[in-house]
């Protein structure tokens, strides 16, 4: 199944968001080439008001270099605000883990289907029953359904086609993501991941990428369940700091 039939089978209004996404990345790519331009354009409009003398190069000089800045930090503005936001998910991870150490929580998580929802599913050594609560990226699998529209059962080539695309495209999650298959286990790349800086903590490469994934990760783990409504189980998460590539480990288990 070709990209052409992935868009049909994901409705309408994706192929008008992917659409209008790719034009705001032009935009963004003109922005940042155009501000290059014009900051060079001041330096060479400086030297010829220091040479001849004249105030207008000088002060059309120190206008293109407002302007080039102010269009390099439409696009650096975002970024910025994505760092702070994946620093201040410490905090929040910090008291899951506390919380499922009390409630006796073991193991690795899945990410089970259960009618149109994904479930954060783990083993319980004092109780009979699973635990299962809300998956800990459902606020990013939020924004990757706002622009793909409900992924339920789409498929797993719709996967591997739009999830990539969305997290480096769309919402610039990642500089690159890309979806590598073995069998029924997943490799999911992402470069310069906007969580990087959880990467490298300690506390969250002990309790966390090794058992349920950060919100990226699980984000992920929980857009494959839910497009092929299967049980998908987290395997573990390492970031590589010297390529700054995080790599997630994902294995595709039986239908829900």
């Amino acid at each position: 199944m070709g990209v052409g039939r992935a868009l049909a089978d994901s409705n309408q209004p994706v192929g008008k968001r992917l659409a209008s996404s790719g034009l705001n990345l032009l935009r963004t790519g003109s922005s940042r080439i155009l501000g290059v331009a014009l900051i060079l354009t001041s330096a060479i409009l400086f030297l010829i008001s220091f040479v001849t003398g004249y105030l207008a190069f000088e002060l059309a000089s120190l206008v293109s270099f407002i302007l080039g800045i102010a269009l390099l930090a439409v696009e650096i503005e975002p970024r910025v605000r994505l760092s702070v936001a994946g620093d201040g998910m410490l905090g929040s991870l910090r008291s899951l883990d506390a919380a499922l150490r009390e409630l006796k929580a073991t193991g690795k998580a899945s990410y089970v289907p259960v009618g149109n929802e994904v479930k954060m599913v783990f083993a319980q050594t004092e109780w009979s029953s699973d635990l299962r609560m809300p998956p800990v990226g459902s606020g990013i699998q939020s924004e990757i359904e706002g622009e793909l529209g409900d992924m339920n059962q789409k498929g797993l080539e719709f996967f591997n086609t739009w999830i990539p695309k969305v997290i480096e495209d769309n919402l610039s999650l990642a500089a690159g993501a890309k979806a590598s298959w073995e069998g029924g286990d997943l490799k999911f790349t992402m470069n310069r991941p906007f969580v990087r800086r959880l990467c490298v903590d300690p506390f969250v490469n002990a309790n966390v990428c090794c058992k349920m994934g950060c919100p990226l990760a699980g984000a992920v783990a929980q857009a494959l369940a839910s497009s092929t409504g299967r049980d998908v189980k987290f395997e573990n998460c390492v970031y590589d700091p010297k390529t700054q590539t995080a790599e997630i480990a994902l294995t595709l288990g039986k239908s829900a």
